[in-house]
């Protein structure tokens, strides 16, 4: 038997703050359509725990991620491989950390939040009662990828249905010793941009939650899946991505979540005696690098973005070098050899999750991006043939140097493979 807490709280700010993901914002928030919230799982079995978070944010860079984990182990005691941060990666959320986006870094929001993370997490550990785990996985519809060939060597941003996409929709649910439900977590891969603008909200995973807490009476949790490559489609209108009214965006994620709740029937028991966590860090190498030439006309170009970009590279190179590559995070939450959680850093595009849940076979994986540290698109190996946004478009955004060489995939499988094995060796 295990021991389960879970907890939820919230993180919505309480003023307007400059909101992250689109880059033609031009000022603070107006509002809130929906609370962020953010929300804990507390797990112990077989002389192991792990908390796993789950919060209405865009995302973690390193530097914040590293902080909070070191935050929440020092007041806990656990180790940082036994904490996981995970994201919804809504779009109308704050601006909490470094990106090359419109608008500033809200340092007041990012402390309430460090503290929020922690309390949120001692107040899962503090409801933590004798329970049990069951998992359950079925698909769900929702959701297109959004690279289009444009038929000429290159990639237009538009639906395309018969484009690669992770449909899982899988769901832990956790009871207690009499049944009653704690809680739950579910996993889906689908970009939270239903809605731009100024209003602060959690999109269809906050809805999604709520209706699934309806029927449950207990803290429902979200973190979304391989994504990088994956949005809604309301409307399925041939050649565009139409934003949904808030009556469409909430019907949404209620169907979705009536897809999980039904997938509860045939749950299987979880058997979490050998549970075990690990992590491991390793390297994503960039191409090519920018000259310092480059960079210094760079600088002239009228998108702000670019020269902005190009303006945080000169000031490192005033000091030293560029870095040839990026710090990636892999962690696994192995409940037992048949049923693992595998969380990776980054925008991770749905051709890599589907890779490692393959490649993890026969055992069931999940795969969870956006965790930990967001440290840009992580693109699948057959998506560089044809570039695009996720490809060699977003990179500075993120502030890295340059876009992933197109090796990274598979050093990305590898890498989980091999921290899998030191699991079941």
């Amino acid at each position: 038997m295990s021991l389960i807490g879970v907890a939820q709280i919230d993180i919505t700010p309480a003023e307007a703050v400059w909101l992250v993901g689109y880059g033609d914002r031009d000022h603070k928030s107006e509002g809130v359509y929906q609370a962020l919230r953010a929300g804990a799982v507390a797990i112990t079995n077989g002389g192991e725990e792990v908390v796993i978070i789950a919060a209405d944010l865009i995302g973690y860079d390193l530097a914040y991620a590293a902080d909070a984990k070191a935050h929440i182990a020092d007041a806990t005691g656990l180790l940082p491989r036994q904490i996981v941060l995970t994201a919804t990666h809504t779009h109308c959320a704050p601006f909490f950390y470094p990106w090359i986006m419109p608008g500033a870094v809200e340092a007041g929001y990012a402390a309430f939040l460090r503290d929020k993370l922690l309390e949120v997490v001692l107040r899962a550990r503090a409801n933590q009662v004798a329970g049990s785990i069951s998992f359950a996985r079925t698909t769900s519809d929702f959701g297109v990828n959004r690279r289009l060939p444009d038929g000429k060597g290159g990639i237009i941003f538009a639906p395309n249905p018969d484009g690669p996409m992770d449909r899982d929709l899988d769901t832990l649910f956790f009871a207690d010793q009499q049944g009653r439900a704690l809680g739950s977590l579910s996993v889906f891969g689908c970009h939270p941009t239903s809605l731009g603008g100024y209003l602060i909200g959690g999109d269809y995973p906050g809805y999604f939650c709520r209706a699934i807490e309806e029927q449950t009476g207990a803290p429902a949790l979200f973190s979304t899946g391989c994504a990088g490559n994956i949005r809604p489609w309301y409307g399925r209108k041939k050649g565009s991505f139409p934003r949904p009214s808030f009556e469409q965006l909430a019907a949404a994620g209620q169907e979705l979540a009536a897809t999980a709740l039904a997938s509860q029937t045939d749950a299987m028991s979880v058997d979490a005696t050998h549970l075990q966590t690990a992590n491991t860090f390793h390297c994503l190498p960039y191409v090519e690098l920018p000259t310092r030439s480059a960079l210094q006309e760079t600088l002239k170009d009228p998108n702000p973005r670019h020269s902005d970009w190009a303006a945080a590279m000169l000031a490192i190179t005033q000091h030293g070098k560029l870095a040839t590559s990026s710090p990636h995070e892999i962690q696994i939450v192995q409940f037992n050899p048949d049923l693992r959680m595998v969380f990776l850093g980054g925008e991770v595009l749905s051709e890599i999750g589907l890779h490692i849940k393959e490649a993890l076979q026969p055992g069931l994986t999940s795969t969870i991006a956006y965790a930990n540290g967001l440290i840009a698109y992580v693109p699948g190996e057959e998506t560089y043939p044809l570039g695009g946004y996720e490809v060699d478009g977003s990179y500075r955004y993120f502030l890295r140097p340059a876009p992933f060489k197109s090796t990274i995939e598979e050093l990305i499988v590898e890498q989980t493979k091999e921290l899998v094995a030191t699991l079941n060796g």
